[in-house]
């Protein structure tokens, strides 16, 4: 099967990235896909990165030190790929995609690194509430960062569901939310490609509630007994990972609805080009309906 859209390179590389599912060709690179593999292949045949569609999270190989490993590199990070360094498969580096919260940005980084950021959030974080500020991976989700204990040679980064102990050399995945402020300051700088490219629903709970809400979450905290705090903290946090899957399911559900308008207006496009190279002006064929049908 053949493909009649041609892409210039960055823009093939997008596709793949996203995960497309297409056989795509662009002037130096081609996709191919089989069996839920995704290659991205160099016109001689070289393989320039393999994407694992099924894999969760959706992983990723790239080769190092090929004119694209930049270029792939900057746009993986931007669609929430984390590089985690040196793949299996010798020669290539190996990057595992995670669905950021809308506000935050994703780090893979040393536990120092985590306490380092997460300490000053902690001196002046309201006791009252999680600090939701950092947001650490435990168990496949994502849970606010109660405390972080620091021993000779380990850190203990504890969490509502469990607790984390890693040697210093080890990494761990968190997220730090955005500062308004700062995010409005970096997008007035032009950047190779844009920091945040596709929206993701919010987090239930980031951003500060309105005054009315605001008064009845205060009228409900004096409610609670605190012998059932325990519960009610694990029905939230349950509610809160529902709300976080059903909020991928409607993401994905736009990506595939964005791909179709894509693949029509291209086809659209295709056609037009088609019309003005046999001499036919599309311009002519829409007036002349517009006059059959008033």
């Amino acid at each position: 099967m053949s493909n009649i859209f041609e892409l210039d390179d960055s823009q093939l590389i997008e596709e793949f990235v996203q995960g497309s599912e297409r056989l795509l060709t662009s002037p130096h690179l081609r996709l191919e896909v089989n069996g839920g593999l995704s290659q991205l292949l160099g016109r001689n045949g070289e393989s320039i990165a393999i994407m694992y569609l099924h894999n969760q999270p959706r992983t990723a190989i790239v080769k190092q030190n090929t004119p694209f490993s930049e270029l792939i590199d900057r746009l993986s990070i931007a669609r929430d790929f984390v590089m985690f360094g040196d793949a299996s498969r010798a020669g290539f580096s190996e990057y595992k995609h995670y669905v950021t919260p809308a506000g935050y940005r994703i780090w893979c980084t040393e536990p120092s690194i985590l306490w380092k950021k997460w300490w000053p959030t902690e001196r002046f974080q309201d006791k009252q509430r999680f600090n939701l500020d950092i947001l650490v991976n435990f168990k496949h989700n994502w849970h606010p960062v109660q405390k972080i204990i620091v021993n000779p040679g380990t850190f203990t980064i504890k969490t509502i569901a469990g607790q984390l102990v890693l040697r210093r050399n080890e990494k761990v995945l968190w997220l730090a939310q955005i500062i308004q402020k700062n995010a409005e300051i970096a997008g007035n700088i032009q950047q190779p490609i844009p920091t945040t490219v596709t929206p993701t629903p919010a987090m239930v709970g980031i951003n500060p509630p309105p005054a009315d809400l605001a008064k009845k979450i205060h009228q409900k905290q004096l409610e609670i007994n605190p012998d059932q705090a325990w519960s009610i903290i694990e029905k939230l946090e349950q509610d809160l990972q529902t709300q976080i899957k059903l909020n991928r399911e409607i993401e994905d559900k736009f990506t595939l609805l964005e791909s179709r308008a894509m693949i029509a207006e291209q086809r659209l496009q295709i056609a037009y080009k088609y019309l003005q190279k046999i001499g036919i002006n599309p311009r002519d064929i829409y007036h002349s309906q517009k006059d059959i049908e008033n």
